[in-house]
């Protein structure tokens, strides 16, 4: 762990096992895409894609 970890978001957080969680954690549609186009690690990427395809299927059968 880095010393600049104790003051960014999770999401931010130079372990990306924790900005998994984070995202696993997350609602902010705007905030996951821009992970899924930045984020250097391809693990976070990916669990960033997986999350924005549940909200969006909670959103589906929410308004059906």
């Amino acid at each position: 762990m880095k010393f600049q970890d104790i003051f960014v978001p999770r999401w931010q957080h130079s372990n990306p096992e924790v900005r998994i969680k984070a995202v696993n954690r997350m609602s902010d549609q705007a905030l996951l895409n821009q992970i899924v186009e930045k984020d250097e690690d391809e693990m976070v990427c990916m669990a960033a894609r997986e999350r924005l395809e549940e909200l969006t299927q909670e959103k589906v059968r929410v308004e059906t």
